[in-house]
């Protein structure tokens, strides 16, 4: 059975939204990371699609190699957000960013690239204790993605 939360709670769960996907992935803000990340958090993800992230440090270590690693010059626009009335947030975005590095194992291609996600969060305290994250990303991402996907998750 799910609860109705208070508008305050609804409030803050927003404001800790917002700031983890701009300060946190948009780069403004990286010290959020250890102030709203809850250290039990859940998320699922592309960026590791053989399972579950589990806990900060892992989705930390996660960011930083992935897309931490991979993209620069980044820009992040939250297009919608808005607030379930379990206390749950949904924010969808865009972001832009150079490729500089490896992703997966698959080569740099200078290219500027366009991401879409669309992040279901879950807080508890104030925190984010879930994040199920899903990927609306243009072709052209996806593209230069796919040996990596098909390498991954045809393995099995």
């Amino acid at each position: 059975m799910t609860i109705a939360v208070d508008r305050s709670t609804i409030e803050r769960n927003l404001a800790v939204a917002r700031r983890f996907v701009e300060g946190v992935l948009g780069g403004t803000d990286p010290e959020a990371f250890g102030e709203i990340v809850h250290p039990e958090v859940i998320v699922d993800t592309g960026l590791k699609p053989d399972g579950p992230i589990h806990g900060a440090a892992e989705y930390g270590t996660v960011l930083g190699s992935t897309f931490g690693a991979a993209f620069a010059n980044g820009a992040i626009e939250i297009m919608d957000i808005a607030a379930l009335f379990d206390g749950r947030v949904i924010v969808r975005f865009e972001a832009t960013a150079d490729n500089v590095g490896a992703l997966n194992g698959i080569e740099p291609t200078g290219m500027r690239f366009t991401f879409c996600e669309l992040h279901l969060m879950r807080f508890e305290d104030g925190k984010l204790i879930e994040n199920r994250v899903g990927a609306l990303n243009p072709l052209m991402y996806e593209t230069w993605q796919a040996p990596a996907m098909a390498r991954t998750l045809l393995a099995r």
